[in-house]
């Protein structure tokens, strides 16, 4: 995903208005998901989720755990934190600002849950755990403004075409399992999985938007 810095910032570029529509968009959630517990469809689309535990075997529950816990604080200051450090190292400081700034925002995102203030499911699968409130989900917040920035940094640092794709696709994939994960150990409601994407897709335009912004001076 790339940007053109002034084009976003004055507003003269499509960049700008769908940027304006998206913020728009996500704010509308997160007043709807305060008012409201859960939306049309979470009840749903939760249970057909975790219906696939009866279809398959006790690995699922393996990989979705696995997947908690890359999504746990200890974990998450280890990995973008070892990524700021690597990207210091490598004279790539505006790059390790943007690290940096994701971190910001994924706190931005604690900040606000308990300013929706709204209640995590009842549905826990054995041995999953959950505290506090739901919206939005933390971990969703993480793996997009992470895996958002992999992706990126992969654009500009993978010179094979197909190498570079792969592992942009994998990534991508890893980001929709970790969102699919929280709903399927009950830990959250879809909608929170869904609230936690649209703030991650705004964090990260402001992020990489300021990063071309200041880059191009």
């Amino acid at each position: 995903m790339a940007y053109n810095g002034q084009d976003m910032v004055t507003g003269k570029s499509w960049r700008f208005w769908a940027f304006l529509m998206g913020l728009a968009l996500t704010v509308a959630l997160f007043i709807l998901a305060w008012a409201y517990p859960k939306f049309p469809g979470d009840d749903q689309v939760l249970h057909s989720i975790q219906g696939l535990q009866a279809t398959q075997t006790t690995w699922l529950d393996g990989v979705a755990r696995s997947l908690d816990l890359l999504g746990e604080l200890p974990v998450v200051l280890g990995l973008v934190g070892g990524l700021t450090l690597i990207l210091f190292a490598a004279g790539r400081r505006a790059d390790a600002l943007m690290a940096i700034a994701a971190l910001v925002f994924m706190a931005a995102g604690q900040i606000l849950k308990p300013v929706v203030g709204r209640a995590r499911p009842d549905d826990l699968l054995a041995g999953a755990e959950s505290a506090g409130f739901g919206f939005p989900s933390g971990h969703s917040v993480y793996a997009f403004l992470f895996g958002g920035l992999l992706i990126y940094f992969a654009g500009s640092l993978i010179s094979n075409m197909w190498v570079r794709r792969i592992v942009q696709a994998s990534i991508c994939l890893w980001v929709v399992f970790m969102g699919t994960s929280r709903v399927y150990l009950g830990v959250h409601w879809p909608s929170d999985v869904i609230g936690g994407f649209m703030f991650g897709t705004i964090a990260l335009a402001v992020i990489i938007t300021l990063r071309n912004t200041l880059g191009s001076r």
